[in-house]
């Protein structure tokens, strides 16, 4: 009985022991606080940035985070430290904000410089739709003078390609084109088709008709417009031999096949355009009085469309 009871008290001693031994410890160290989260500085974005893609953010105790420049490093090591103050300074101008007036202004400013540099676009594609009306196969006594005259009182400036019997007959009228100042082209001497023409026959057209032209103004056309628009290439290469252009045209009202004014007028606003050159007629047709009466429309209508009248040298 008594040999029991020894061994319970060693135990009870022992137990008491180890609890003092416990409380002991506890003594001599702080209590541990659980880790707080807080939010990531600004630096360690940058160390993100600067460093290798297999370096690694750790959590060292605040103070191994004191080095000994006096420089704080957050969440990385030295080196990782070191690069982060150099890339610092490199992105340093992101870290000003900008006034929102500030920005608002500029992007105002930039707006009104869009708008005035787009402004000033369009004023010079207005400035720049040219168009030219021409006239062939005059002069005579009843229609060029008309033509004249609407010409005349609206202020616009037309090309004549006349041909060599006519300008024969009215060198007077050819006369007052050239006093207003419009321009004079070559339109052969009996309006024949080029393209079945010799040489010899092709320079005699045009060659009597300068001559014609020359006594009646003097001076000779630089321009020809073949009759029809029929040519070919050897055509071409001898005009170019007597220093001489080809002028055709890229609208054509028909008004040589009696088309009506408002078709007419329908078909120049469709296909007007910059560096237009429209086929009229001056003589050569009974239809040419339509002409007449088609003339000051289409000067208005393409005049409050933006166009300048030119001659067909200006285009």
């Amino acid at each position: 009985m008594m040999h029991k009871n020894f061994y319970f008290r060693s135990f009870q001693v022992a137990v008491l022991a180890f609890i003092l031994i416990v409380m002991a410890g506890c003594s001599l160290y702080p209590s541990i606080e659980p880790h707080k989260p807080t939010s990531m500085p600004s630096t360690i974005f940058t160390n993100l940035v600067a460093t290798d893609s297999h370096s690694k953010l750790v959590d060292l105790p605040n103070e191994q985070q004191e080095a000994t420049d006096g420089q704080s490093y957050t969440g990385a090591s030295d080196k990782m430290g070191n690069v982060a103050a150099d890339s610092q300074a490199h992105y340093s101008e992101f870290d000003e904000i900008e006034p929102i007036e500030e920005v608002l202004e500029k992007a105002d400013s930039s707006i009104d410089q869009e708008e005035a540099s787009s402004s000033i676009h369009e004023e010079e594609q207005q400035q720049s739709m040219k168009i030219a009306i021409t006239f062939d196969d005059g002069p005579d006594l009843k229609f060029t003078p008309q033509i004249l005259d609407i010409l005349q009182e609206k202020k616009v400036v037309a090309t004549f390609f006349v041909v060599g019997i006519q300008v024969k007959k009215y060198p007077e009228v050819l006369q007052r084109i050239e006093a207003e100042g419009h321009l004079i082209g070559n339109h052969s001497y009996n309006h024949p088709n080029f393209t079945k023409l010799t040489r010899e026959e092709l320079a005699d057209e045009i060659t009597r008709t300068d001559e014609l032209i020359f006594g009646a103004v003097g001076h000779v056309p630089t321009i020809v417009r073949p009759p029809y628009g029929a040519i070919n290439d050897a055509n071409y290469a001898q005009i170019e031999e007597m220093d001489k252009s080809v002028m055709l045209w890229n609208i054509d009202p028909r008004d040589w096949d009696g088309s009506s004014v408002e078709d007419m007028l329908e078909n120049i606003l469709a296909n007007a355009k910059d560096g237009g050159n429209i086929l009229l007629h001056s003589f050569g047709s009974k239809h040419v009085e339509n002409t007449v009466t088609l003339l000051p429309l289409v000067i208005d209508e393409l005049r409050e469309l933006g166009y300048e009248f030119v001659t067909a040298d200006e285009l």
